[in-house]
This record gives structure tokens, C-alpha cells and sequence, in this order.
């Protein structure tokens, strides 16, 4: 299947929120939340838009926000989705000038790059 990388735009957002909830919605130990900090991200003074992106495929938006909780639509995980966002977030960041970028550890994340 093929994805194109773009830059999250106004008119996803709504979509973009829907997806980082049920992206997260059968994980255990976590506060069901996620698409809250999407939206604080969002409003905050440290938000890069450049950095905000999605997945897109022919039917959908598939995946979204490279900088907030990385988030697949259950029916596209473990096609890498979430590796081509990163791998195209840090090439980004690297345009943009910057030398680092933290990634929280997670189980998730070592499920994406291990």
C-alpha cells in the first residue's frame, strides 16, 4: 500500500484527533487522553507545523502527528506508517536547522524502530 507524507493541515484536525483516540483507544496503563495533548500541542507556543504531519492513502487520512503520540488507525499498524512519519519528521527537522529531537521511550516506540 502507498502513502504519501504531507503537512497536517487546519482541516484535519478533527480527524487527526479522532484517529490518535482510536489509534490508543485498547491500550492498557494509559489515560485514554492522548487526543487531548494533540490539541495542546496544537495551542502552544512550542507547536512547529512544519513537524505536524499525516499519512494519507487513497480512502483516508491513515496516520497523523509526528510529534505528539504517534497514532495509526488500527487497520494500518505494523504496515510502517508510523517508521515513514518519523524517518520524514527528522529529515524535516533537519531542513528546519535542528540538531536533536527527543522521543519519549516507550513500548510502543520500540515497537516501531526495534
Amino acid at each position: 500500500m502507498y502513502f504519501t507524507i504531507r503537512q497536517e493541515l487546519s482541516e484535519d484536525y478533527s480527524r487527526t484527533e479522532k484517529i490518535v483516540k482510536q489509534a490508543f483507544a485498547e491500550m492498557e496503563h494509559i489515560d485514554k487522553k492522548e487526543h487531548e495533548l494533540v490539541s495542546r500541542i496544537r495551542k502552544s507556543n512550542i507547536f512547529i507545523p512544519e513537524l505536524s504531519l499525516v499519512a494519507t492513502n487513497d480512502e483516508q487520512s491513515a496516520e497523523s502527528l509526528a510529534l505528539a503520540p504517534i497514532s495509526v488507525v488500527p487497520e494500518y499498524q505494523n504496515l510502517g506508517v508510523g517508521k515513514l512519519l518519523m524517518n520524514e519528521a527528522l529529515q524535516k527537522a533537519a531542513e528546519l536547522g535542528y540538531d536533536s529531537i527527543g522521543i519519549g521511550a516507550s513500548r510502543l516506540l520500540s515497537q516501531i524502530w526495534l
